[in-house]
C-alpha cells in the first residue's frame, strides 16, 4: 500500500496531534499522523490509577480520535497505526509497520514527534523476555518493548501502562515506586489512595531533583505523614517475585514495582536519518533539524536554555504543543520563533503544592555555575487568620560566562495554600527574560486578605538576595 501526503507526522503524542491540528487550520489538509499506541494525557494517568479524582479509571484518559471535541474529525482517518520502520529522505519516502503490513508513505515534511521512552536500569529481575509488541521502553542501553519486562515490573507511560497498574492495585497490598520526580510521587500518592503500603526509593539524598533540600525536605514530610516509606540515596540491584533488592542489601516486600526512573527521548530514527543529534534533535528556533524538510518537536528536541543559553531537554507535554505550532506555521509559510524557554514544573502530593522553574542550586552548581539561593516565608492568609505557610526560593547567579550578577535562573515554590501554577507561569517570564534581583522591583504583588498575607515576597526576595550579594560591609563584591 502506498499513499502521498504534503506533511507526515511521526508521533501521536501531544506534539504529533497538535501539529496535526495547526497544519489543518493553516489550510494544509494533506497529512499523515503514525501513532504506535492510543493517545492520551500522560500528567491525568496517576489520578485514573487513584480514582480519587478519576474515579472511572485511567481508561477515562485514553483520547477517542474520532469522538475528541478537541481534534479535527479527519484525524482519525489520517492516523496509520503502526510505526515507522525507515526513512529515506532524499527520496522523501517513510516505511510504516502495520499489523496488515507496511505501509509506503511519501511526503514533502517530516515532522518527528516520537517523544520519550520510560527508562529502566538494567538490573536482574526486570526484563523476562526480548519481548515483540507494544510501545517500548528502554532497559539501560536497549530498546525493549513493553511486554519483554517481567509481569512484577511496569512503567508509566501510556494508557495501558497505567490500566495495568490499576488492575494490579486492585489484588496488591505493598508496591514499590522507583523515582520521586512528580509522576514517582503521583504514583505513590494514587497507590496510597488505593489501599496499598507504598515504598518509595530515590537514589538522590532528598525527594524531588528539580528542589533543593529545603523545600524537598517539605515534601518528603508530607509522604511520612501519609504512611509512605520514603528510602533515599539507594537504587534497585535486584527485582524478585515478592521483593525488591537495594543497594543498601536491605529487602522491600512488594508484589510489583513501578519504575519511575526517568525518560530518555526516542532518538534511533533521527539518528538513522543521519540527522545532527547531541542529548536530542539539534533544532533551531523554527524547529527545524539539520536536513531540510525535517523538523522535530517534544521530547525529542533540544532546544536553548533562555536563562544559560545551554541546551537542554525540557520534557515538557505543553511546551511541545509551543513547538508543534512553531513547526506547524513554519511549514504553512508563516514563520514564527519558539519564544524564549526553560524547564518548568508544578505538581501536588496529598494536600502539599510544589513546583519549580529554571535551575536548583544543586543543579546550577553541578553545572559549574556561581549561584546562591534565598527564600522568603510565604502564607495563605493575613496572620490573624487560620492560614496555611509555604515558601518561595530563588536561585541567583553570582555572575559566570554569560549569565548576568544577580541575574534569577531558577525558582521554587512549596505550600499547602493555593495552587503555584499562575506563580510559577510568572517566574517562566521573569526567569527567560534573565532578569535581575533588582528586576522584581517592578514586579507589583496584589494583596487579598483571603487569599495571601500583606507581606510583598517579590520584594522580600529582592531584599534577601541584595543582602546575599553585598560583600563585606555590606559593599557590593570586588570586580574579579
Amino acid at each position: 500500500m502506498e499513499r502521498s501526503v504534503q506533511v507526515l507526522i511521526v508521533g501521536g503524542g501531544p506534539g504529533g496531534r497538535v501539529s496535526y491540528m495547526a497544519l489543518r487550520k493553516m489550510g494544509i489538509r494533506s497529512i499523515a499522523m503514525v501513532a504506535d499506541e492510543p493517545p492520551t494525557v500522560i500528567c491525568s494517568l496517576p489520578y485514573g490509577i487513584g480514582r480519587r479524582l478519576i474515579p472511572g479509571g485511567p481508561e477515562r484518559v485514553i483520547v477517542d480520535l474520532r469522538e475528541s471535541p478537541r481534534l479535527p474529525k479527519e484525524i482519525a482517518d489520517d492516523t496509520i497505526w503502526g510505526r515507522v520502520v525507515s526513512v529515506d529522505h532524499p527520496s522523501r519516502l517513510a516505511v510504516v509497520r502495520t499489523g496488515s503490513g507496511d505501509v509506503l508513505v511519501r511526503y514533502e515534511k517530516l515532522i518527528l514527534a516520537q517523544g520519550a521512552a520510560p527508562w529502566i536500569p538494567q538490573v536482574p529481575g526486570v526484563l523476562a523476555s526480548e519481548g515483540s509488541k507494544g510501545p517500548t521502553v528502554m532497559v539501560g542501553d536497549g530498546l525493549y518493548h513493553r511486554d519483554a519486562l517481567a509481569n512484577n515490573v511496569k512503567v508509566l507511560r501510556g494508557a495501558q501502562d497505567a490500566i495495568e497498574i490499576d488492575k494490579l492495585a486492585g489484588d496488591a497490598k505493598r508496591s514499590v515506586v522507583v523515582g520521586s520526580g512528580a509522576i514517582g510521587l503521583e504514583v505513590a500518592e494514587a497507590l496510597v489512595d488505593r489501599g496499598l503500603q507504598v515504598t518509595l526509593v530515590e537514589v538522590l539524598d532528598h525527594v524531588v531533583a528539580a528542589l533543593d533540600l529545603e523545600l524537598a525536605a517539605v515534601v518528603e514530610n508530607k509522604l511520612l505523614q501519609r504512611g509512605v516509606d520514603v528510602r533515599l540515596g539507594v537504587t534497585v540491584k535486584e527485582v524478585r517475585q515478592g521483593e525488591v533488592i537495594l543497594s543498601d542489601g536491605s529487602s522491600v516486600p512488594m508484589d510489583f514495582v513501578v519504575f519511575a526512573s526517568g525518560v530518555r527521548p526516542r532518538l534511533d530514527l533521527a539518528r538513522s536519518l543521519g540527522l545532527k543529534v547531541e542529548r536530542g534533535v539539534v533544532v533551531d528556533q523554527a524547529m527545524r533539524a539539520s536536513f531540510e524538510g525535517v523538523y522535530a518537536v517534544g521530547d525529542m528536541a533540544q532546544v536553548q536554555d533562555a536563562a544559560t543559553g545551554r541546551p537542554m531537554l525540557p520534557l515538557i507535554g505543553t511546551l511541545a504543543m509551543r513547538q508543534a505550532m512553531v513547526a506547524a506555521m513554519d511549514i504553512a509559510g508563516m514563520p514564527a520563533g519558539l519564544p524564549p524557554v526553560t524547564v518548568w514544573g508544578v505538581s501536588q502530593i496529598f494536600d502539599l503544592h510544589w513546583g519549580s522553574v529554571g535551575w536548583t542550586l544543586e543543579a546550577a552548581r553541578r553545572a559549574g555555575m556561581p549561584a546562591e539561593s534565598v527564600a522568603v516565608p510565604i502564607r495563605s492568609r493575613d496572620p490573624f487568620m487560620e492560614g496555611r505557610d509555604g515558601m518561595w526560593r530563588i536561585t541567583v547567579a553570582m555572575g559566570g560566562e554569560g549569565l548576568k550578577p544577580g541575574q534569577i535562573i531558577g525558582f521554587q515554590v512549596a505550600t499547602e495554600g493555593d495552587n503555584p501554577i499562575h506563580l510559577a507561569e510568572r517566574f517562566i517570564d521573569i526567569i527567560t527574560a534573565r532578569s535581575t534581583v533588582q528586576d522584581l522591583f517592578a514586579r507589583y504583588f496584589i494583596h487579598s486578605p483571603s487569599h495571601n498575607a500583606v507581606d510583598d515576597p517579590y520584594l522580600g526576595l529582592m531584599m534577601e538576595a541584595q543582602k546575599l550579594m553585598a560583600g563585606p560591609g555590606g559593599q557590593p563584591p570586588a570586580k574579579a
